[in-house]
């Protein structure tokens, strides 16, 4: 068989597992350690005195203890000492075929002009390695803040490295000696879990307000409370009723004597006067508000200010109402926020501002807590084809001695257009022509795996790696783990090759099945003379079977973390629910907290504005007068009696009488006799009595007990030539009245938001026709995109922390302009832009969705029962959780380490050392010598056999029944 037949990938699949630990050797060879105590150096002694709360004084002390020790990072070269640096060159060049450790030995002693040993000794060389060691510490904290680039130590300690190798005879070959000279420093914890800098978050830049126009803001809030206090405090003060009195000499006609007498006139008149402990309480800024209407105790009147008061409250809501600047809200005084009606401006005017986004800055380091996963393996299943085979028997072709046997075959070709858009062809097969499918096992095999694959709600295949393998990892299989990852490997990938031929072999019986029921049309015919020959003729047709070997191959290593991740879809969904429409404003969204009682005289006007109400009729006045006369119609007699009475004096509807107040004039001659009753219980009446020269006025009006409807107004007199009365009430507004216009006015505004709502709504339906078929749910490749989209952001924010996640601004508004950015914050946003998407192979990402229940317990219905036509994004929408694996790009796998190992510092310059920790160190030692090369795969285990059943027929030579 031919030796150039190419291998065959079949699938792909990561095997995940946990870091080798190192062993002793390679520990010895790869890293570089500090043989003093961390605590015993110099930076460890200043170090060791940092508080918890020196976060911020770290780097001023450190960069002062570097110049007062005058460390360079360039030593010992700043020194003048260049051997360190030439070994290392020379170390650097030598290779594979160059390599000779005695002559390196010679090379080295002639660069330091002693033997490796005597030099290894010295005092003077053992105090240059702790410099190098105390510099390397002291800039490599510096370099958390300040780019610092550590090369020229590093090739310091790895010389020392590599001569205290050869010294102790642990070099024995090109390996040992290649990774002795590419060794990490060590760094302890003392130097790397430092206090961490109190973090500052930039506020977005915002416009100092001018303070002209917050004095005007002010100014107004003031004058508003003002007015809004001084219309409640009237309306609370309580009055007392006063009697005014006058009586004088009138001159009078006596018609039957034919001369002139003297008679008398009297006024009477009760006007209502404040009461003085009810006016000592009064605010002092509405006490000068009365003045400016000439209005004090003693004259006082209250309708008049009251109705002008409340038509400059108007007019100062109608200011307020047109600003739209979120300053005015935040100079709003805390006695504003208990009136009523201020709350729908507030709202309003924040609406129009935005909703500033405040990062949430948590009290403890969340990365601290994230480590890397395990490593992750890509391994492919490549097949190689062996051989064919003759198989089970196909068919048996008898003809007897002397028998002539010919057989026809008629084959028919249809066309049932009435089906199908395009022509089905049915051809003829015969046994001895078949032909067979090349990549037939690559493609079951992928059939599987997506078939497998998806009953595990949500894993995604990624077009690199395939399917992700979980292996052991505990610390009771750190010592199996390879073997482990390697044996369940190798486990899946049998198992997938089975079930794949089970596949192919069903299939294959399928497709014989069909064949039978061909209509033949077309006449072949075959004909077997046996006429003239001595025994039976026998034909043993056999299925053609491939024989595959099926073997392996590990392709390198990834360094892989691990994120749950909680209700992935949250934002997408938020997002879906709020996303505008063009050219299509939504109304006002109204406060599912508004009630008729949020609706005020001030601010109604507001919501006529806001949704076009029309209809809605002002608020009724909270005063309100009525009055009533009596008079004689001509001039009585002399010693008559007269009575009369009135029902005209009427409370308005949904009014409360308060104040009572009459006046009354009488002409009388004699002893006169009068009074005056007002209402059922006498609540108002007067007296007047002139009897011997004795004149006597009696007097009451005032305890009115807010009654309403009809107030009957009588007199009754005797000697009285003439008179006249006037009864005048003054009336508040009812709560249930003020109640009333409320409701009617808020079932006005809640109709008219409706109508508007539902005429948005319509607009919104009429677009989506407008753009043709309505076509629901996404294409599935974009549903993944958006998956790995929001699964992704999520991630960075774990591995950023929240304070930083979501705060970039290096692109401005300016005003009309165009929005332009800033150059400075360009660059220092870019660099963390550029780690993240950089560092992780997002591409490769893959992830598993939980159910419902592992999210918010308000959410289980919603998310139980939401669908969509791609059933993956089905299981993303429902996911109350989400685990996501990513590998790390192995050009990055220091950098990241490098990230997690210093509190999320990015790695500015040079090879960044490791931290001396289990964990971190069995990773980097793994990952060391790991590059891209996927061209350059090693096999792995042994290669196994598979077999795989065509549709091919051979006839065999004899007719010898096969024995298996």
């Amino acid at each position: 068989m031919p030796e150039n037949i190419n291998k065959t990938d079949i699938f792909k699949f990561v095997a995940l597992r946990p870091p080798v630990p190192v062993n002793k050797r390679d520990l010895e060879t790869n890293f570089i350690k500090d043989n003093r105590k961390p605590e015993e150096s110099p930076v460890g002694k200043l170090v060791s005195t940092f508080e918890r709360s020196d976060g911020d004084k770290i780097p001023g002390k450190i960069s002062d203890f570097i110049q007062d020790n005058k460390y360079y990072i360039d030593f010992p070269e700043s020194a003048g000492d260049y051997r360190l640096s030439k070994i290392y060159e020379e170390a650097k060049s030598i290779s594979k075929d160059s390599f000779n450790l005695e002559s390196i030995k010679e090379k080295i002693s002639g660069s330091i002009n002693d033997s490796i040993a005597s030099f290894l000794e010295k005092e003077e060389s053992k105090q240059l390695l702790n410099n190098i060691w105390d510099r390397y510490y002291a800039f490599y904290i510096l370099s958390k803040t300040e780019n610092q680039n550590l090369e020229i130590l590093t090739k310091g300690l790895r010389v020392f490295h590599l001569l205290d190798l050869i010294n102790q005879s642990r070099i024995n070959n090109i390996s040992d000696f290649q990774r002795a000279i590419t060794a990490q420093p060590l760094i302890a914890s003392l130097f790397t879990d430092l206090p961490k800098p109190t973090v500052k978050v930039e506020k977005p830049e915002e416009k100092k307000p001018d303070p002209e126009k917050l004095r005007e803001y002010n100014k107004l809030w003031n004058d508003f409370i003002t007015t809004h206090r001084a219309i409640e405090e009237l309306r609370k003060l309580k009055f007392e009723n006063k009697l005014v009195s006058e009586t004088q000499d009138a001159p009078k006609s006596d018609k039957k004597r034919g001369n002139d007498i003297t008679g008398k006139i009297t006024f009477a008149k009760s006007i209502s006067v404040i009461d003085q402990r009810s006016f000592a309480k009064l605010h002092p800024a509405t006490v000068s508000i009365l003045k400016e209407y000439a209005i004090d105790k003693d004259n006082f009147q209250v309708s008049e200010p009251a109705t002008e008061l409340q038509q400059s409250l108007d007019s100062l809501y109608l200011s307020m109402s047109n600003i739209e600047d979120v300053e005015f809200i935040n100079v709003m005084p805390v006695e504003a926020r208990s009136i009523a009606g201020l709350a729908y401006l507030e709202n309003k005017i924040k609406g129009l501002a935005g909703i500033q986004y405040k990062p949430y800055i948590p009290p403890t380091n969340v990365r601290a807590s994230i480590k890397p996963l395990g490593i992750g393996e890509l391994k492919v299943v490549k097949q190689k084809l062996k051989n064919y085979t003759a198989g089970e028997v196909a068919h048996i072709e008898n003809v007897l001695r002397g028998e002539y046997k010919e057989r026809k075959h008629r084959v028919l070709d249809r066309t049932e257009e009435i089906f199908t858009v395009s022509s089905e062809t049915s051809e003829e097969t015969t046994k001895d022509t078949q032909s067979t499918e090349r990549f037939e096992l690559k493609k079951e095999s992928e059939k599987t795996i997506e078939e497998q694959m998806s009953v595990q709600a949500g894993v995604t295949v990624s077009g690199s790696y395939g399917v992700v393998t979980f292996g052991a990892h505990g610390e009771f299989a750190y010592s199996t783990s390879s073997q482990e990852s390697n044996k369940n490997s190798s486990n899946f990938a049998r198992e997938v090759i089975d079930r794949s031929v089970s596949k192919i072999q069903k299939r294959t019986k399928e497709e014989r099945t069909v064949k039978k029921l061909h209509e033949v049309e077309e006449i072949n015919t075959h004909g077997v003379d046996n006429k003239e020959k001595p025994d039976h003729a026998v034909g043993i047709y056999r299925w053609v079977d491939k024989y595959y070997d099926a073997q392996i191959y590990n392709y390198g290593k990834r360094m892989m973390f691990e994120f749950i991740i909680p209700e992935p879809a949250a934002f997408y969904e938020y997002a879906q629910t709020h996303k505008p429409k063009k050219d299509i404003k939504p109304p006002k969204v109204l406060s599912s907290t508004l009630t008729h009682k949020n609706i005020t005289e001030f601010n109604y006007q507001d919501f006529i504005r806001d949704y076009n109400i029309q209809g809605i009729t002002p608020p009724p006045p909270y005063y309100k007068t009525a009055s009533t006369v009596l008079s004689s119609d001509a001039s009585i007699q002399n010693g008559t009696s007269l009575s009369k009475s009135t029902k005209e004096l009427i409370i308005p509807e949904g009014y409360s009488l308060t104040s009572l107040s009459f006046s009354l004039s009488t002409i009388y001659e004699n002893n006169p006799q009068f009074k005056l009753s007002i209402g059922s219980n006498d609540m108002g009446w007067a007296v007047i009595t002139d009897n011997d020269a004795r004149r006597r006025w009696d007097f009451q009006a005032g305890a009115v007990n807010y009654i309403d409807g009809i107030i009957p107004v009588s007199l009754n007199c005797y000697d009285i030539n003439s008179f006249f009365v006037n009864v005048t009430v003054g009336c508040v507004r009812s709560a249930a009245k003020y109640e009333q216009w409320q409701i009617q006015t808020f079932e006005k505004i809640m109709n008219a938001y409706k109508a508007l709502q539902m005429e948005y709504e319509e607009k919104v339906a009429a677009q989506e026709v407008q753009q043709g078929i309505a076509i629901t749910g996404v294409n599935p490749r974009i549903n993944r995109e958006i998956e790995k989209v929001e699964l992704k952001k999520q991630c960075i924010k774990l591995l950023m922390d929240t304070y930083l996640f979501g705060s970039f601004n290096a692109m401005k508004d300016n005003g009309s302009n165009p929005p332009d950015f800033d150059i400075f914050d360009a660059m220092d946003e870019g660099k963390t832009i550029q780690f993240f998407e950089q560092a992780f192979e997002w591409e490769n990402l893959t992830y598993l969705f939980y159910p419902y229940f592992w999210s918010r317990r308000s959410q289980w219905m919603h998310k139980s029962s939401i669908y969509d036509n791609d059933p993956l994004f089905t299981k993303f929408l429902q996911a109350g959780s989400a685990r996501v694996v990513i590998p790390v790009y192995p050009a990055y796998n220091d950098a990241v380490m490098y990230f997690l190992e210093n509190n999320g510092a990015i790695w500015k310059g040079g090879e960044p050392p490791r931290l001396n920790d289990p964990l971190y160190i069995s990773l980097a030692d793994e990952l060391r010598d790991e590059t891209d090369d996927l061209g350059n795969a090693t096999p792995e285990g042994t290669p196994w056999e598979v077999v795989l059943p065509t549709t091919l027929v051979y006839l065999q030579n004899d007719s010898n029944l096969p024995t298996f």
